[in-house]
């Protein structure tokens, strides 16, 4: 069993991008990936992989969420109660995370990205400038929400699909208040560990939020490509 410190020394070769729903943050580590020739690694595209291995193991947050019909899900329930079964299911859940980047080839170094808390990460970093969180304003969150949304809607209608919720609004407004709940919560626990953070608000474009989380990382590549050169 290693240690917490010889853990983060198997993550070094780990760029993490983390933060909170519609912050932009799959985007950016794709392009890192694809120009710096990282391998991706995103969190989003595990969803199901994660679910199976909580329901077989007996997880029994996961197990109740797994037995909810949609409206039970997102619509019926408080936004308080989302936001808490959002923040226990995702820090539990991070523990698959970090058995999926230990059985990564250790060859690459590795952007993972995704809603990953600062409380989460932190005990696994070698470095500050190894991680970034991206959190978006309350406005940005919304209308990014509803521009996702539509477009989903649309597709679906053109394929002759209908809403599954009673009450399509209020199961979006549901997401949008508990994604904003989410976005405070990473800037309160970045604050105090004196973690990097930024605000999306869409003054910046994705081009120049990209820059941002570039140079973030610069100091701890070059330091890391320093030390796998030979003597």
């Amino acid at each position: 069993m290693l240690d917490q410190e010889q853990l983060a020394a198997e993550l070094s070769h780990v760029f993490w991008i983390g933060g909170s729903p519609c912050a932009g943050k799959s985007s950016i580590g794709h392009t890192l990936a694809r120009v710096y020739v990282f391998v991706g690694y995103h969190v989003d595209t595990m969803a199901r992989n994660h679910l199976a291995r909580q329901l077989a193991a007996g997880d029994p947050l996961m197990t109740a969420f797994a037995r909810m019909n949609l409206n039970q899900r997102w619509v019926e329930r408080s936004v308080e109660t989302l936001v808490q079964e959002t923040l226990e299911s995702w820090t539990n859940g991070f523990r698959l995370v970090i058995e999926d980047l230990l059985a990564m080839p250790k060859e690459n170094f590795i952007i993972a990205e995704g809603n990953f808390f600062p409380e989460c990460v932190a005990p696994y970093l070698s470095s500050p400038h190894q991680a970034i969180w991206l959190v978006p304003s309350d406005a940005f969150c919304d209308q990014t929400r509803r521009r996702r949304d539509a477009e989903l809607s649309q597709r679906q209608k053109a394929h002759g699909i209908r809403s599954p919720y009673s009450d399509p609004e209020k199961r979006l407004s549901n997401i949008i208040a508990r994604d904003c709940q989410l976005a405070h919560h990473v800037r309160q626990e970045a604050e105090p560990r004196h973690l990097t953070f930024y605000e999306v608000d869409g003054s910046r474009s994705l081009d120049e939020m990209t820059a941002l989380v570039e140079q973030h990382f610069e100091p701890y590549l070059v330091e890391r490509l320093h030390s796998m050169k030979p003597a």
